[in-house]
């Protein structure tokens, strides 16, 4: 079956409407690299061990795919439009891995990604909790309708970082295509992490990057 690749930009939806500028990040600021099968990033001191031979999106492509996404979840709402365009100064995409290359004759082409969005000017998000019941409304009112979404966020540690979890799906193309938005704070910005799925063997290898997930002190 072949997938609409718009689809996949939707994880990268970013979701809050705050009024800094781009000159806001910190000088320091980095979109972190990947070598031999694993992601740094220095201003967040975060190592992620990504799978051989799954492929790493180049930021050009990211920002494509996170184009089109926003484009399909805003629709013909101009107050969604109008939303994504302010969001979009302060998040960064940091990093974006799919198992296989995207438009890959699958079923479907299991993702991982990793955003950070600037809480300067929300200082009521104070852990990934509050950042995810931020997320929450928004994807309700989104175009694209989901089938679930959690109303209560479990806490994980992963790796002595405390991080919230929150679960989606929805039905698309035929497909029942499951979500969990990861969320933390660091460094005055929120990490997020979505992994996207259809089964339990595509969930598996996305645990296996999940629980890789460390910060070096």
């Amino acid at each position: 079956m072949k997938i609409n690749i718009k689809f996949i930009g939707i994880v990268l939806l970013t979701v809050l409407i705050l009024s800094c500028n781009s000159n806001d990040k910190p000088k320091d600021f980095d979109y972190g690299k990947v070598e031999n099968n694993k992601y740094h990033n220095s201003f967040f001191g975060i190592e992620i061990d990504l799978p051989p031979n799954w492929v790493v999106q180049t930021k050009e492509q990211t920002d494509k795919l996170t184009k089109m996404g926003q484009e399909l979840v805003a629709g013909d709402d101009e107050n969604m439009k109008a939303l994504i365009k302010a969001s979009e100064i302060n998040s960064a995409s940091l990093l974006g891995v799919f198992k296989y290359e995207v438009g890959a004759p699958v079923e479907y082409n299991p993702n991982f990604m990793l955003i950070a969005e600037n809480l300067k000017n929300a200082p009521g998000i104070k852990t990934g909790s509050d950042y995810l019941f931020q997320s929450r409304k928004t994807l309700e009112q989104s175009q694209v309708k989901y089938d679930q979404i959690d109303q209560e966020f479990k806490r994980e540690i992963i790796n002595n970082q405390e991080f919230y979890l929150m679960n989606a799906s929805i039905n698309y193309m035929g497909l029942s295509i499951k979500q969990v938005y990861y969320s933390t704070i660091q460094n005055g910005f929120c990490l997020g992490i979505v992994i996207s799925f259809i089964d339990d063997e595509q969930k598996m290898e996305l645990d296996e990057i999940i629980n890789s997930v460390r910060f070096i002190k």
